[in-house]
This record gives C-alpha cells, sequence and structure tokens, in this order.
C-alpha cells in the first residue's frame, strides 16, 4: 500500500506590503523530509503514523516559512508542482497544508491545491488532511477531502497528533473500508487569534463542545478553525468541520449545530488576554508591581505576518519616559548596517522601523549608544530555517531603552533566543515583544502580560483595517447583522 505525504505551510497576510518568495521557506523533498521532519510537527504525526501501519510512504516535498505577505506565484507552483509530480500509482494521500496561504493571483493555494490533487488521483483514492486553527476553510475543501481534522489548541500544543489523527482516518478508510462523511458550516466572523486562546473563554467553551462531538458514535473527528482573519480575500470566516463514519445527515447536523453555538457567543469574542490601546497598556506596564511585564505589539505581529517593523509602540515608550525596557525587536537592514559600521560603544544618531510597513508607521529618528553586535544565529531557534543566510543584530540603548535590531525579520518565540544573545528578559521592568498572545516558552517565564492594541497588519481591532475584497456583511464589521446557517456543502 502507497501513501502520498506533503507538508506545505504558510499564513499569508494581504495587508504585509512585501511578496514572501522562495528563498524565504525551507524545503526538504524525498526521502529527507521523512527522516528530518520538523519535531512534534503533523508532518511527523502523519509520518510516524503510516510507519507504523506498515505502508510505503510516497514523499513529495515539506515547505513552510514564517507568517509573512502573500506568496510569490513561481514559488508557489514549484511547491504544487512537487505534490502532483509523485501523485500517480497510490492508494491514498495524507496533507499537512496550513490552510491560510495566499499567492499571487490564488486566493486560496490550499483548496487549490485539493483540488489538483483530486483531479490527479481521482474519486476513489482517498485524501486526508491535517490543518492548522487558522486555516481559511472553503466548502470545495470539504468537498475534495475525505476528512479534514484542524489543531484543537491556541497556542499550538497538538500538532503532532492532529497529523496523527489525519494519518489514522485515512488507514480506517483504506483497511477497514469506512466510508467518510464531512460536514461543513461557515460562520461570517473576523476572528484574531487574540480572541481565541483554547484555554480561556469563550474558546475554550467551544471546544469542550467540539470534544463533546468528537465523542459521539460514528463521529471520528470535529474541528473549529478559526480561519486568518487579515486576509481581503472574498471568504474568510470561522469554519466548523466534523467528519463522520458513513452518516452524512450527523456530519452536517452537528457541524452546524457547533456553528450556531459559536455565532450565538460571537460578542463574547474580545481579546483575551489583558489589553489595553497602545498609552494605556505603556502606562499599565510601567506602574505595574511585577518585575517584569511582557507588553505585546500585536499589531505588528510575525507570527501572523506583520513586518516588525512599525515603531509606533517604541515611540510612545521613548515619549512616556519609559525606562528599563527591552524592545524585541524591530527589522530595519538600513539601521542594522548604521550600528554595525559604527561598531560598539559608539552614540549615534539615526532613523529606525517604519521603512516596510508604511501604511501603519513612519521613521522614527533617535539618537542612542550601541551596546552590542552579533549575528543572529541564536535568534533562529524555534524559527523556520530558511535558505537565507544569518543576518546582523544591533542593539542599540535609546533612553533606558534597549532595542534589538536586525537585518532579518526574527518570530521572537522562546526566552532561549534573547539568552542566546546574552540578554536576560527578566532583567528588565518591560519587555515588548512582537506579538500577539505569548507563545508558551514565555508564557511560562511570565507573571504578568498585557496586549497593546497598536497599529500595523495584525491589528487585532479588524474594524481598523481596510478591506476591499471581503464578502460582506462580516462580524464585527457588520455588528448588526444577522446569520443562519446555510445548509449543505
Amino acid at each position: 500500500m502507497r501513501i502520498l505525504v506533503a507538508s506545505l505551510g504558510h499564513e499569508s497576510n494581504t495587508f504585509t506590503p512585501f511578496l514572501t518568495t522562495l528563498g524565504d521557506f525551507y524545503v526538504r523533498k524525498g526521502q529527507e523530509m521523512l527522516d528530518d521532519p520538523r519535531p512534534g510537527s503533523s508532518l511527523q504525526g502523519i509520518v510516524a503514523t503510516l510507519r507504523k501501519h506498515g505502508v510505503e510512504i510516497v514523499p513529495t516535498i515539506a515547505a513552510g516559512a514564517m507568517p509573512g505577505g502573500v506568496v510569490q506565484r513561481s514559488a508557489y507552483e514549484t511547491f504544487k508542482e512537487a505534490i502532483l509530480k509523485e501523485a500517480s500509482d497510490v492508494d491514498g494521500a495524507c496533507v499537512f497544508l496550513h490552510g491560510a496561504m495566499r499567492a499571487e493571483g490564488v486566493d486560496y493555494c490550499d483548496n487549490d491545491i485539493l483540488m489538483a490533487l483530486r483531479k490527479r488521483l481521482g474519486p476513489e483514492v482517498p485524501i486526508t488532511v491535517a490543518l492548522d486553527m487558522h486555516a481559511n476553510i472553503v466548502a470545495e475543501s470539504a468537498r475534495n477531502a475525505n476528512a479534514t481534522v484542524a489543531y484543537h489548541t491556541a497556542p499550538h500544543t497538538d500538532e503532532f497528533d492532529t497529523g496523527a489523527k489525519a494519518a489514522e482516518i485515512l488507514m480506517r478508510i483504506l483497511k477497514d473500508g469506512v466510508k467518510t462523511n464531512i460536514g461543513f458550516a461557515k460562520v461570517p466572523f473576523l476572528l484574531p487569534g487574540e480572541m481565541a486562546q483554547t484555554s480561556l473563554e469563550p474558546m475554550a467553551g467551544m471546544m469542550r463542545m467540539v470534544s463533546e462531538i468528537e465523542a459521539m458514535p460514528g463521529v471520528m473527528s470535529a474541528s473549529l478553525a478559526n480561519g486568518h482573519c487579515w486576509a481581503d480575500v472574498p471568504e474568510v470566516g470561522v469554519a466548523a468541520v466534523v467528519v463522520t463514519n458513513g452518516d452524512a445527515s450527523l456530519a452536517q447536523r452537528e457541524a452546524e449545530r457547533l456553528a450556531t453555538a459559536f455565532w450565538k457567543r460571537r460578542k463574547e469574542f474580545g481579546v483575551s488576554a489583558e489589553s489595553y490601546p497602545v498609552d494605556e497598556a505603556i502606562d499599565k506596564s510601567m506602574s505595574a508591581k511585577e518585575s517584569t511585564v511582557f507588553l505585546s505589539d500585536s499589531g505588528d505581529n510575525p507570527g501572523a505576518g506583520g513586518t516588525t517593523d512599525v515603531p509606533y509602540l517604541l515611540e510612545r515608550l521613548i515619549a512616556k519616559g519609559a525606562r528599563d525596557v527591552l524592545i524585541a525587536g524591530i527589522w530595519d537592514p538600513e539601521a542594522t548596517e548604521t550600528c554595525s559600521s559604527a561598531g560598539a560603544r559608539n552614540e549615534l544618531t539615526l532613523s529606525i522601523g517604519g521603512k516596510i510597513d508604511k501604511r501603519h508607521g513612519s521613521p522614527l529618528e533617535v539618537s542612542g549608544k550601541v551596546t552590542q553586535l552579533a549575528d543572529d544565529g541564536p535568534c533562529l531557534i524555534r524559527r523556520p530555517t530558511s535558505q537565507t543566510e544569518p543576518g546582523k543584530l544591533a542593539v542599540l540603548t535609546v533612553e533606558g531603552v534597549d532595542i534589538i535590531l536586525s537585518s532579518n525579520r526574527i518570530s521572537f518565540e522562546d526566552p532561549a533566543q534573547l539568552r542566546g544573545i546574552g540578554l536576560e528578559p527578566l532583567d528588565y521592568r518591560i519587555v515588548v515583544l512582537k506579538r500577539g498572545y505569548l507563545t508558551t516558552p514565555f508564557e511560562q517565564i511570565s507573571k504578568r502580560s498585557i496586549l497593546a492594541i497598536s497599529p500595523g497588519a495584525t491589528n487585532c481591532d479588524v474594524t481598523r483595517m481596510e478591506f476591499q475584497r471581503l464578502k460582506r456583511p462580516v462580524y464585527p464589521l457588520d455588528p448588526e447583522m444577522s446569520w443562519e446557517v446555510i445548509r449543505g456543502i
């Protein structure tokens, strides 16, 4: 028995003003992708499960990049062709797709791949799919797959388990003759991930409902995919997906029930973390009794595609006289090179940030002292491997604020990244992270975290984003709208 596997992941933000190119992706092909899957990933879960069943695995490609702008069309076509090239003479396919990839001219890349894969394999070869919880699933995807399974946790801690479940369902189809049915319902709701941490209400309650549905006789999986709301494409929203063993009416009924329950709770979905507008968030951080406060610059979050070069929160910190602050970090190749040329312990005046995302920020002129220079090798921890070479880092101290400047865009997801360049986060009064909710490693050391509703390509107040193509009405842009589930897929 031969099973095709693939892994392709990118969360594309259409408000981010740069293309994600082939060079931004890690790429593993053939046997390499099977021997060295990212630890804890859905691909690793897929491969481990299929090996347990003793089938022959047909590898294609594993590729992924840090969330960012729309993917260059030629890069996307390269990945798609690598998958389709091996899509013959196989008994089934099990793939991981993030679910929120957009390329130039292709709004729903993941759906495009599923359509092409279905066309190549034919209607009888089963396809199961593992997805990120922030997938933007369209109805057509549900029609082209035999089973769709999404993460149940945010922050994501069940990637491996999700891949394993998708592979297990595939083997039940092939070995036990299970005939799956998919129920699908889509809620018109732009939901930032910061409003849907699964350990906190109301999302915690919705995920309990997901678990209750999964425990029902005949149900093989249930998923609630929140979507990626920072994408100006026609269909964005929260998708309820239920997979059953041969009972189409049960699958659709439970998907509709899940979607309807979510809609009824829509007004409960505010930012889960302690959150305020920028100035109030800074005031709360400065007056906090805790020794260290982690302050999220949520509008410029690389984890959802932000550029990390919007300097607005930094500007307000300096204006308010904040001291003993670490900013991690600002992507500015020009400023980093200027600091490098000046050398450590030297003072200079320069402009930082506002050079890439010009819609949400302008360059900020500061005077400060270069206190550290390094390359960014240690900052690659937990960041997807890139084909680009490690760049430079500079720490610039401006009026009691240490600013990490980088020549490459960095997602700070783990305290080890800071410690790797000699910066102990708990030594600071305030640590500003370009993030939304804290990743698990930062959460584990944080006594208090505050989220600033700040400008940028990932602004948690989606009513401030300039949508042009999005199908309306949609909540919360149209807060008085009514909605009832549209039956069937």
